[in-house]
């Protein structure tokens, strides 16, 4: 079975596939009689990895001396750049807090730049990152690389998640949420969530412009700023409001409040109460003292918490979890 060529581990310093495999064959086979050359060997002399003898005979110079300062020379080289990318980087956000209007908005496109934009961003980030999860997956996916996710989790990197409900109807949903709860990241339940977004610190802010999946594949990036002190009170809004998750008896994750007060009050248990009880909309509404719509929107709030679908699904899940 042919398959696309195998890229060079020696591609660092410059060399491709045919050198490599040249360089190779000088390190184990020894001098090559006749001796080899072309463009090539030319240029594994031009590099230094390899010269002719006196006789005509191509072989190999000493890996541990050539390799070596090729590998110091690249090195030195991705730092200096790494340098200049950190003073860039300094100055673009310097003019942005100079020119309020300019640098604090971006829009970027193509799942390729949006990729290395989100791997940037998550290597960024110092304290905490922010997700808002909700279908359909593919340009803001909150499921980042393993190597990515692992190296938060080893450099202390707090995440927080909220989900939408429809997560929860995702392939593989439950075992991804429960592998992703025993990492460490905190993840809690919203019936519905505005967008799809990131943020890393109090920094930079991601936000998918547009809920069709792959093949809607624009961003907003959002830094310091207004916009930015925005999104983070949303997501704290929405933090504050949601229920932590839980796993049920038979392996599936189920939204479920740490205690009872964290989604119920007064009003709430009396309601559920007068319905179990057999009453109307109209009857508990006067017995309650509140307009009938106050019953409808808190017991729809209810059922869009835990996942019901009926009010008798609701009563079920609250007498099985001692909300009464």
């Amino acid at each position: 079975m042919s398959g696309a060529p195998r890229p060079s581990s020696l591609g660092g310093i410059g060399l491709g596939a045919a050198e490599e495999r040249l360089y190779q064959r000088l390190v184990t086979d020894g001098p090559l009689v006749p001796a080899v050359r072309g463009r090539i060997a030319a240029r594994l002399v031009a590099l230094g990895l390899a010269e002719y003898t006196d006789d005509g005979r191509l072989t190999a110079t000493p890996p541990q001396i050539t390799l070596a300062e090729l590998v110091s020379a690249r090195e030195v080289e991705v730092r200096r750049a790494r340098e200049a990318a950190e003073r860039l980087t300094a100055t673009y956000r310097a003019r942005a807090d100079r020119n309020p209007q300019d640098g604090h908005l971006d829009v970027v496109h193509g799942g390729e730049r949006i990729g290395r934009l989100i791997r940037q961003v998550l290597r960024d980030a110092r304290a905490e990152v922010r997700f808002f999860a909700r279908p359909p997956f593919g340009v803001l996916d909150v499921r980042h690389p393993d190597d990515e996710e692992t190296e938060l989790g080893a450099r202390g990197i707090r995440e927080r998640l909220v989900i939408g409900r429809d997560v929860l109807d995702e392939p593989d949903a439950h075992s991804v949420i429960r592998a992703s709860l025993d990492r460490g990241q905190e993840i809690r339940f919203a019936p519905q969530l505005p967008c799809k977004l990131l943020i890393a610190d109090d920094e930079t802010a991601v936000v998918q412009l547009d809920d069709g999946g792959p093949h809607h594949d624009g961003v907003l990036v959002v830094r310091r700023g207004g916009v930015l002190d925005a999104l983070t009170a949303l997501f704290e809004f929405q933090w504050e409001h949601a229920a932590s998750l839980r796993e049920s008896g038979d392996g599936r994750i189920e939204p479920r409040p740490e205690a009872t007060g964290d989604v119920l009050d007064e009003e709430d248990r009396t309601l559920l109460a007068l319905l179990l009880a057999g009453h109307t909309d109209a009857s508990a509404a006067h017995r309650a003292g509140v307009g009938r719509r106050t019953v409808q929107r808190r017991i729809r709030r209810l059922m869009d918490l835990t996942g019901t679908d009926t009010r008798l699904q609701l009563g079920w899940y609250a007498r099985d979890r001692g909300w009464l």
